[in-house]
């Protein structure tokens, strides 16, 4: 169910509130119906707080359009807005894997993909990353449609040129659990699998300058996988040149 949500979110280019906000709630209805805790806040505290919040964001959305309305949020707000908001999806997520529930809990976490898309759009800057991240990882390794891959990668492309420079240059980066450490590597995996050229050059140049220390490993790694997949052959150069650039043959310089 999580992967086949998130598909599905993917193939719709102006990401609708509306239906973010049907999904989040059907799937946190199953967290509230099992909820049998005191404390607070809940999942059915949290359920209410991130419906309401939606709906702040689809109403602010009409009223930039509406001369007959309050003003529209400002931009500060809707940045506040947005990190309070992936916050809640990623709160109703725990709940549902401290239930046990870890296919829930991923559908439920896979909904900050799109909602970091719509913030984008929106120019907010996002300094929540990890749940974005993990919804992208699972993306990246259960999509093989070469059309959606890219896709993926355009959607991706937004959220980074939104990020917070506290998340690109974390010191910590180089931490295998580093949300921008995930983010880089699944992007590039992605842009093998779409076969495309620009997009290949494009991630590995953005790996090299952002994770130095980890290129070699990754393109070596990459030289192993390439052995056991059938890339084209422009795909297979590439990876070469970059193998001899920052692999383990420029030892023997």
């Amino acid at each position: 169910m999580p992967y086949q949500s998130i598909k599905h979110y993917m193939t719709i280019k102006a990401v609708d509130l509306s239906l973010l906000s049907e999904a989040f709630k059907d799937l946190s209805d199953q967290v509230c119906d099992i909820w049998e805790g005191d404390d607070e806040p809940s999942p059915p505290l949290v359920q209410k707080a991130m419906l309401q919040l939606f709906d702040i964001l689809n109403r602010n959305d009409s009223e930039k359009f509406s001369a007959n309305v309050d003003t529209p949020l400002q931009n500060e707000e809707v940045d506040e807005l947005g990190e309070y908001g992936l916050t809640l999806i990623q709160e109703m997520a725990s709940y549902a894997q401290d239930l046990g529930m870890q296919d829930l809990a991923d559908s439920i976490e896979d909904l900050t993909f799109p909602f970091a898309v719509w913030l984008a759009r929106r120019d907010s800057e996002i300094k929540n990353l990890a749940p974005i991240a993990n919804a992208f990882a699972r993306s990246a390794i259960h999509i093989e449609d070469q059309h959606l891959l890219k896709q993926l990668f355009g959607y991706i492309n937004e959220i980074i040129d939104c990020l917070s420079p506290s998340v690109t240059q974390d010191p910590d980066k180089n931490n295998n659990l580093n949300p921008w450490r995930i983010l880089i590597f699944n992007r590039a995996m992605i842009a093998i699998r779409s076969h495309d050229h620009d997009l290949i050059e494009l991630s590995f140049k953005t790996l090299v300058e952002s994770l130095p220390e980890e290129a070699e490993r990754f393109f070596e790694e990459s030289i192993e996988l390439m052995h056991m997949k059938n890339y084209p052959a422009h795909v297979r150069e590439l990876i070469q040149q970059y193998y001899l650039m920052y692999g383990t043959p420029q030892t023997l310089h």
